[in-house]
């Protein structure tokens, strides 16, 4: 058994602790998922006042250590089932009692296969929008149901790994945030995504009414583009470069069956032998169509079979992490969208009269922000440059407002998705080892 100096580079990119930590190290007590409970009252509350739930929401994968008790031993946070310490003081520094690099492992489940993309000869993509918004707006509001929207979104959905980087942090700090630092010194980042269904951008193209939303606040964005919107128009796309912004991939057809067997092949090999395979592009992200996802297509766009570097189709977690692919961590970031996205909020909100409903969703999607800026995280938001969507004037109303609330913090780093993921990337280190003499003068400390 030892004690040794934790590196705070465990933690993250450019994470950083305001005081020494130790970590324990020793025979395996326990090991699989573990649900954390903090003891200490005060760690509790802080814990709560910054995510919007208890630690016990959250499950962490992690190995937990043999421990033996000495006198003055102070347990802050435990695992509820086995009752072993997680992280405790002694004699005045925090021990940390588990593997946190075990935590990162980010698993997920393969989406379903909508049921109607079975039905031979049928494509949703053909049902015109005025009969196909309205049904799957009344479908969204069918499976919210009598959800507490403003509880589902007053808390954070932390991965595990953050669960515990913010336990440890918060522990070690009398600041309630995540470990992590951003250029210049501000406190989070925010970022704008959007979905490009279909042609209609590429018409518009400077006239479009979102993106002149977002160049009346100086916001520069990326948008996910099919291939098959895309075309063979070389310069298609280049209005948005010339303004500042990105262009992502977006699928092949906007297929709701891209995410499975022969069909990821196609919307793959579509995306190797399109305009976006340009080194000019790098670093290339995604969106998938409806965010049906799979282990299969991600492994087919894994670098270096393609260009491919980040995904932004999870609502897991509040800082990038990598994917989970094959028991290992992937070369696809994943960049995760943590506000709510206009429609999806405002059929949530369906028990609302509609005329109530973008100033609900207004003020949902800036209580979600508040709580992302106070703890140091991403503040990522999607939206659909569709008539149908997000340029239906009430919801340019809220997006306008939305832009004009972020744009009048001071503390925000307003980077493109490519500058973040470069400066994310660009900062990772391997984490050094403790030297012997390290290890010694932890004990010391410690004993």
């Amino acid at each position: 058994m030892s004690l040794e100096f934790l590196d705070a580079r465990v933690l993250g990119t450019r994470a950083r602790l305001s005081r020494t930590v130790l970590r324990h190290v020793a025979p395996v007590a326990k090991e699989g998922d573990v649900r954390p409970v903090i003891v200490s009252p005060d760690l509790a509350r802080r814990f709560s006042d910054c995510v919007g739930c208890s630690a016990e929401t959250f499950s962490l994968t992690t190995r937990i250590f043999e421990l033996e008790a000495k006198d003055g031993d102070d347990v802050l946070v435990r695992d509820v089932e086995s009752g072993l310490p997680l992280i405790f003081t002694r004699k005045g520094h925090i021990v940390v009692n588990f593997d946190i690099a075990a935590t990162r492992a980010f698993r997920f489940a393969d989406s379903k296969r909508p049921v109607y993309t079975y039905v031979p000869g049928f494509d949703i993509h053909r049902v015109p929008e005025w009969f196909r918004r309205p049904v799957s707006n009344v479908v969204q509001a069918l499976r919210a149901g009598k959800l507490d929207v403003v509880a589902r979104y007053g808390a954070l959905p932390l991965t595990g790994f953050e669960c515990a980087a913010l336990l440890i942090a918060i522990a070690a700090s009398d600041a309630n945030r995540l470990p992590f630092t951003w250029p210049s010194g501000h406190r989070a980042v925010f970022l704008s995504f959007h979905d490009v269904d279909t042609p209609g951008l590429l018409a518009r193209k400077d006239l479009d009414p979102l993106l002149r939303v977002e160049q009346k606040h100086g916001i520069r964005s990326c948008w996910f583009v099919p291939t098959t919107v895309l075309g063979r128009d070389e310069h298609a796309v280049d209005f948005l470069r010339q303004a500042g912004h990105e262009v992502g991939w977006r699928g092949h057809k906007h297929d709701h069956r891209e995410h499975v067997g022969r069909h990821a092949d196609a919307a793959v090999n579509a995306l190797t032998h399109s305009q976006l395979v340009d080194a000019a592009n790098f670093p290339l992200g995604m969106r998938l169509p409806r965010l049906l996802k799979s282990h299969y297509l991600f492994a087919q766009l894994e670098p270096p079979r393609t260009m491919l570097q980040y995904d932004t189709s999870f609502l897991n977690g509040i800082v990038p992490y990598p994917l989970w692919l094959n028991g290992g961590p992937s070369k696809i970031l994943e960049i995760p969208t943590t506000v709510p996205t206009d429609i999806l909020l405002y059929n949530q909100l369906h028990q609302l009269p509609p005329r109530q409903r973008g100033d609900v969703m207004l003020q949902v999607q800036i209580a979600r922000t508040e709580r992302l800026r106070s703890i140091g995280a991403v503040i990522s938001i999607v939206t659909h440059p569709e008539k149908g969507i997000s340029e239906r004037p009430d919801f340019l109303n809220v997006y306008d407002q939305y832009l004009a609330y972020i744009r009048s913090a001071t503390d925000i780093w307003f980077p493109t998705a490519g500058e973040f993921f470069s400066y994310w990337t660009g900062l990772q280190a391997p984490v050094a080892q403790p030297a012997s003499s390290d290890v010694l003068q932890a004990e010391a400390m410690a004993q």
